[in-house]
């Protein structure tokens, strides 16, 4: 996943809003019903702020839990942070939003107003699939990092891990791991109160560089973000129709060999963990330099016996860290670790090197297969498809999938913060001329 190239929880900005845009959370909590698992995909998008009916489903159980860390931290800095992810878990675990900016010195500041409205814009993408994607159990683990006290206000930084089982395939574990939090604390007549929170994750990092980028008020920002995406599960929900109701026909094509996804799925499954994030030393790690995705997913296809291709105008290669474009066994092609750059390579290589298929109906995939996220056009992350779910009825209804950046075992692809969606199924590789 492509990330912030300067962080912004490091720039600490003390910009504030009007209050006339929080107004409407500042009265309290704000029920959302749950329209997940409903045949109907949501059609239009209203104001994250408009309430909604409030659901009678059974409230899910779930635990918070502090990992063991190298770090010291008094446990009362820790209440303000346990606090937030009790309120966020419980709220996404049901699918209803609940009050997060009260929990912030100032309920009415823009980092505050991000903070709520990064969660409730998930929580509608996720009642908008067809797919029941409430929790059914959680369990987060929290390994803080570091705590730096020798300025205005505390830091501190955490890792954050964690398990759930959605309740469409309740008996699935699905974990994600590697998750940075910086929260920044100060200290107040009742306890240590939370001033700023950023959390390097796909929805938060989106609506923080949309409002960042834009003149319009937030409010307005978010509400055509998710407009934008509820339109995008719309046309997808069609698409997945489609291919249920036997109308697509996928492309035949041959090739010299085929794709080990066995092998593939193994090294996938290797090389990601539920609680730590796991690296493979014998390539770059690309964390901090926009995301470790898709390096991770080619590292998944060339232990599927895809090999590295330094021929042509179309070059898959990882050899060092430097970027090389010859036609040489040496350095790194920009399609090796880009997202863009390996659908690119996927869709035009031909002779020598990956065979793949582009054009295809995107709920046509198989274990071994690639996706790719997006928003607004812009295609920001890859990840492994490691199972693919169906229905009583025997039709699909999702995908499974592993990443890093953020890491992923067993992940619903329709839990995203991410709505755009583009497949790349891997048929094997030509020997060329």
């Amino acid at each position: 996943m492509k990330r912030r190239k300067n962080a912004i929880r490091r720039k600490r900005r003390r910009t504030m809003i009007g209050l006339v845009i929080m107004t409407i959370m500042a009265m309290g909590v704000v029920s959302i019903g749950v329209m997940a698992n409903s045949d109907a995909v949501a059609t239009s998008a209203s104001s994250i702020f408009d309430a909604k009916p409030e659901s009678n489903t059974a409230k899910s159980g779930g635990n918070i839990k502090i990992r063991e860390s190298d770090e010291t931290i008094d446990s009362a800095m820790l209440k303000p942070i346990n606090d937030y992810f009790e309120t966020y878990f419980r709220a996404m675990a049901n699918l209803e939003t609940e009050d997060l900016t009260g929990i912030f010195v100032d309920p009415t500041g823009e980092n505050a107003w991000v903070n709520q409205s990064a969660m409730d814009y998930l929580i509608q993408l996720r009642q908008s699939q067809s797919n029941d994607l409430r929790m059914s159990d959680y369990q987060c683990g929290l390994t803080v990092t570091s705590v730096d006290t020798n300025s205005d206000a505390i830091e501190v930084v955490l890792l954050e891990d964690h398990t759930v089982n959605f309740a469409f395939i309740p008996d699935v574990e699905s974990s994600s791991s590697g998750i940075t939090h910086t929260f920044y604390l100060t200290e107040t007549a009742d306890g240590y109160a939370i001033t700023e929170h950023y959390k390097d994750e796909d929805s938060f990092l989106m609506l923080e560089e949309a409002i960042e980028g834009s003149y319009d008020d937030p409010e307005v920002v978010a509400d055509e973000l998710l407009s934008d995406a509820l339109a995008v599960i719309e046309a997808l929900a069609e698409e997945k129709d489609g291919f249920n109701s036997g109308a697509w026909e996928s492309e035949t094509v041959t090739v010299d060999h085929y794709y080990d996804t066995e092998a593939a799925l193994d090294y996938a499954m290797t090389w990601v963990d539920a609680i730590e994030v796991e690296r493979n030393d014998e390539y770059g790690s690309y964390d901090r330099y926009g995301g470790n995705c898709n390096n991770y997913i080619s590292q998944c296809l060339f232990a599927g016996g895809i090999p590295m291709d330094s021929d042509g105008d179309n070059k898959w290669k990882w050899y060092g860290e430097e970027v090389d474009l010859d036609e040489v066994d040496w350095g790194r092609s920009p399609a090796w670790t880009g997202v863009e750059e390996f659908y690119t390579y996927a869709s035009e290589n031909d002779g020598y090197g990956l065979v793949a298929l582009v054009d295809e109906n995107v709920y046509s995939g198989s274990i071994g297969d690639i996706l790719q996220y997006g928003q607004n056009g812009d295609w920001l992350h890859s990840v492994i498809i490691t199972d693919v779910i169906t229905d009583s009825d025997g039709k699909m209804a999702d995908y499974l999938i592993n990443s890093n950046t953020t890491d992923r075992i067993n992940y619903p692809a329709s839990a995203y913060g991410y709505s755009e969606l583009r497949l790349i199924k891997i048929l094997g590789w030509n020997d060329g001329q």
